[in-house]
This record gives structure tokens, sequence and C-alpha cells, in this order.
């Protein structure tokens, strides 16, 4: 039996965020496998569709922007290939696909991480990011940040996948994670996923807006305030040390007996080893 709609708001999220991404659409499914992967066949359907002799594939809009909604995700992915389920009304899972003509993609996920921060919590009070894409509440994960690239013509599309525990019905499985979960109804009692996907999509989308011109840059002071791995120990793979920030390329610096190393995104996981160190 499918599940009554949720009551998305979306014409009048469009009206708003329309005019700050131009050529952007919205799309709200019931029921999907991934956002992610969803938007990515379509632009590689665009693509056979090229290759093919025709001008567009099934749909012309399909290399614009386009921000997709799933009420329920059965198959959504997290980084290192982990799952990430979604509950009807307790999580809110979306994708954004965007052509980005970027010189420098590095510390993309920083800034969307640090632009959906700021619209949910703009004083700082209690989210916090957790190098290379994870949204803490406290001491445990809220949510998560997926981005994937695929060909579309002579530029790249960027898909932006966010994944966020609403309510504690959430029940998000992670064989990885050891610390639990948190939800954001206990910092925002009472929000449901359409309320927050208002709250935190235009700051999101003026990020993404600017990325391809100011890159990581603007964001790195940003970030950098609720950067939860600062002075703390971690462990990335072998190496051990204290988090240093990050640099203005995105990456991890560890300051460690031999020196500030730098962890790259997407070579190791990096867990917090013990407390802040003063």
């Amino acid at each position: 039996m499918q599940q009554e709609h949720q009551q998305w708001g979306a014409e009048a999220l469009w009206q708003d965020l329309e005019p700050l991404m131009p050529g952007l659409s919205i799309e709200v499914l019931a029921r999907v496998e991934s956002t992610n992967a969803a938007l990515i066949d379509r632009v590689r359907r665009e693509e056979r569709g090229r290759s093919d002799g025709r001008p567009y594939g099934r749909r012309q809009h399909d290399l614009h922007p386009c921000l997709l909604v799933a009420e329920h995700q059965t198959h959504g992915r997290g980084r290192q290939g982990r799952s990430w389920h979604s509950t009807a009304g307790a999580s809110l899972t979306f994708s954004l696909s965007l052509p980005l003509e970027s010189a420098d993609w590095s510390g993309l996920s920083l800034v969307v991480g640090a632009a959906i921060a700021e619209g949910l919590d703009p004083s700082g009070e209690r989210l916090r990011l957790k190098w290379p894409n994870d949204l803490w509440l406290d001491d445990r994960k809220l949510g998560g940040i997926l981005i994937e690239t695929v060909p579309a013509g002579s530029q790249r599309m960027a898909v932006i996948g966010v994944g966020l525990n609403i309510s504690d019905d959430a029940r998000v499985p992670d064989s990885q994670l050891t610390t639990g979960f948190a939800a954001l109804n206990e910092f925002i009692p009472g929000v449901t996923p359409p309320q927050a996907l208002t709250r935190l999509a235009p700051t999101l989308v003026t990020a993404l807006s600017a990325f391809s011109t100011e890159g990581f840059a603007a964001w790195r002071e940003r970030f950098a305030r609720r950067d939860l791995l600062l002075g703390r120990p971690v462990t990335a793979g072998t190496l051990e040390g204290v988090a240093d920030g990050v640099n203005e390329r995105g990456e991890l610096l560890v300051r460690t007996p031999q020196g500030i190393q730098v962890v790259s995104g997407g070579e190791v996981s990096v867990r917090l080893a013990g407390p802040v160190q003063e």
C-alpha cells in the first residue's frame, strides 16, 4: 500500500530556489532505490541519446539542475559503499544534480556540509561537521553526504546526495557507526522532513551556485567554526595524531610527532580517538 504523501510545498520552494539556480526543477517521489542513482541514470540516458544522433533524450531538461526528493529510499548509498536507508516521515533524503564548470572540485563536500549546517543551525549552537562528509549533532551522527560525478558533454554533472535523520524512527543502519545516531527533532522539536528541506535548501543552493567561481576558499573559515575533529586525537588508517584543521583544498591536516600530515578525501575513514586537546 502506498503511503500518504507529505506536504512538501514543492511549488513554493521552487519559487524561492529557482532565482538562485536558474533552470532548477524539483521532484518528489514516494519511493526510489537511490536518488543519486536515479539522477545519474538520467544523465547517462541523455548522453546515450546524444551519441545516437538525437539532440536530447527522454527529457530535455535532464542536464539542467534537479532537486530530487524521496520520501522512502530503499537502497541509498553512503561513503565507501555503506548503506543509507530512509523511512518516510522520519528521514530527509534528496539529491541535487547540477553542471559544475569548476577548475577545482576540492572541498565540495565540506561546502555542502557547512551550507546545510548553516541553514539548519545559523547560530552554530550544536551542529558540527566531521571531515569529510558527515553532519553531527553534538557527538552523534545526524547525516551524511555522498557526491558523485558523471560526464555530460563537455562538462561534468555533480550529483550531491544528502541523508538526514529527522526523528528517532529513522533507524539508519550503518555497521560502521559505533557512536549512535542523532535526530534533528532533538534540536528542532517537531520538525518534519519538508520543513528541514525548506530551511536548508536556500543556503545550499546559494553555496553551490557560487562554487564554480569561489571554490572552497569562501567556506574555509565557516567550516572551521564547525569542525568536529579540530584539536582531537584521530586515527586515519595507520596514521595517528591530532586533527589540525583543513588546508586550502579541504584536505585534513593531522599533527604527528613527525610533523603535519595531509589526508585526502576518499583515502581513509577518520575516527575520533579521544577528547578535545587544548
